[in-house]
């Protein structure tokens, strides 16, 4: 495999306010420098992407976009500029058709040469004038899709355009060789157009290759995998810190490429960035735990602090493994949590180690929010202060808790710690409704306990 024919980059296709263009510059230095080689854009929020599709960018918007590209190019990076016009289009209309042309004239005469057509997180349902006029969605969509990339290669002959589905993952589409819908658009796209791809799930834990596999058999090509391994816009109470995991070497072989959706902070994903551009030049096995643990070393310089209190390497790990990957806490973050359960499943003269080691765990991150507070890189403090607060106000709750329990209260006690005002500690309605659910640890609900199961 070529260095450069696989696709490794990245794709702000986030939901939530764009980066900005320094931080995009930011973006592409750490690009280049790790040898990645393609940036998508596709903010969903950038209302001339998604929910305005059809109107082209201002004089000033244009200059805006055509710097982007320009800093691009300066990278030695591919850029590619997405539009998802799935919302409100029209298939069967020549107006539609003529909106898209109009828009990608724009940017062609920007230099753009890469386009993406995006279908995701829309309802697969045609209009009664689409339905008369196509057999189905896939149908419709790769019309659409075919006479852009006509559209585009009458203006620029090497120009290229990627798709993303409407079901871009197994949960939506079910077995991929089962799939009507991923048949169709197989056999009706043209073959030059790339697929995106998520894996088996929006959020995929792992990708194998047996099931990329499986999905090539339908698309009749490679797809590229849209990751959103690192996505956290979905949930913005959490950021991942974590490295590229999950994916063994062997699927790069099944694949055009991985473009990272990544977190919407742009400094918290230092270490995903890092790891997925490791990984993509990887020989032999892919080891996870040592991609992470060189990341770390790497990223060690950018947490430089003011004064004489530095951060240490190994701060830096307990805080990655605390915010680890949407379904796992890296080893310090699980032993931290697995001392805890110990505690409040024991009797507080049988605690012993894991007490000192939760008062340990408690200590550093207290500690590590202190130190945060005086780094120089600013824009790495606010990407990770919010996060890092709450993690440290419930060390500060969870020890002094712990430590009332230690001090053998009477029976049928209450603890209230000083620094939370009753009604307001992890308040709100969304709080409130959590509090409702009868929920597991693994996300799923049940019956309330005091609601009998009615049998059907």
């Amino acid at each position: 495999m070529a260095e450069n024919s696989f696709l490794c980059g990245v794709a702000e296709g986030f939901y939530g306010r764009p980066w900005s263009a320094r931080q995009r510059r930011q973006l592409f230095a750490w690009m280049r420098s790790w040898r990645m080689n393609t940036y998508l854009y596709a903010p969903k929020d950038d209302l001339k992407h998604r929910t305005l599709w059809r109107a082209r960018y201002t004089e000033r918007e244009a200059g805006e976009l055509w710097d982007l590209m320009r800093e691009c190019r300066n990278q030695g990076l591919g850029f590619i500029y997405a539009i998802a016009p799935g919302l409100d289009i029209r298939y069967s209309r020549k107006k539609e058709a003529a909106a898209l042309r109009r828009k990608a004239s724009q940017l062609l005469t920007l230099g753009c040469r890469q386009f993406a057509l995006l279908f995701d997180d829309i309802q697969p349902v045609l209009s009664d004038g689409d339905a008369r006029a196509f057999d189905s969605t896939a149908a419709a969509q790769a019309r659409v899709a075919n006479d852009l990339l006509d559209f585009l290669r009458g203006q620029a002959p090497a120009t290229g355009l990627f798709f993303c589905p409407t079901a871009y993952c197994q949960r939506m589409s079910g077995p991929p060789r089962r799939s009507d819908y991923l048949q169709q658009l197989g056999k009706l796209l043209d073959p030059a157009i790339q697929v995106f791809w998520t894996g088996p799930e929006i959020v995929s834990e792992t990708i194998t290759a047996e099931s990329i596999r499986e999905l090539r058999q339908s698309l009749r090509r490679k797809p590229v995998i849209w990751d959103n391994l690192h996505a956290n816009d979905y949930d913005q109470r959490r950021v991942y810190l974590g490295p590229y995991a999950g994916r063994p070497a062997a699927l790069r072989e099944e694949t055009n490429g991985i473009l990272s959706n990544p977190n919407c902070e742009l400094e918290a994903n230092y270490i995903p960035l890092l790891t997925l551009a490791r990984y993509a030049r990887a020989r032999g096995a892919w080891n996870t735990r040592r991609a992470y643990q060189a990341g770390l070393r790497s990223w060690l310089p950018r947490w430089e602090t003011h004064g004489s209190k530095g951060i240490s390497i190994r701060e830096i790990e307990l805080l990655g493994d605390c915010f680890f990957l949407p379904l796992r806490l890296g080893p310090r973050g699980q032993a931290f949590l697995t001392d805890f359960r110990l505690l409040l499943g024991q009797l507080p003269g049988n605690w012993r180690a894991a007490s000192r080691r939760f008062e340990r765990s408690c200590s550093e991150i207290i500690g590590l929010f202190d130190k945060m507070t005086a780094l120089k890189n600013r824009e790495l403090l606010y990407a990770l202060y919010r996060h890092v607060w709450e993690l440290r106000e419930e060390a500060i709750l969870l020890r002094n808790y712990s430590r009332w329990l230690k001090s053998d209260p009477r029976r049928g006690g209450r603890f209230s710690a000083p620094e939370y005002r009753p009604g307001i500690f992890r308040g709100g309605l969304a709080a409130q409704f959590q509090r409702l659910l009868p929920m597991d640890e693994a996300g799923r609900f049940g019956h309330l306990p005091t609601v009998p199961a009615t049998r059907s």
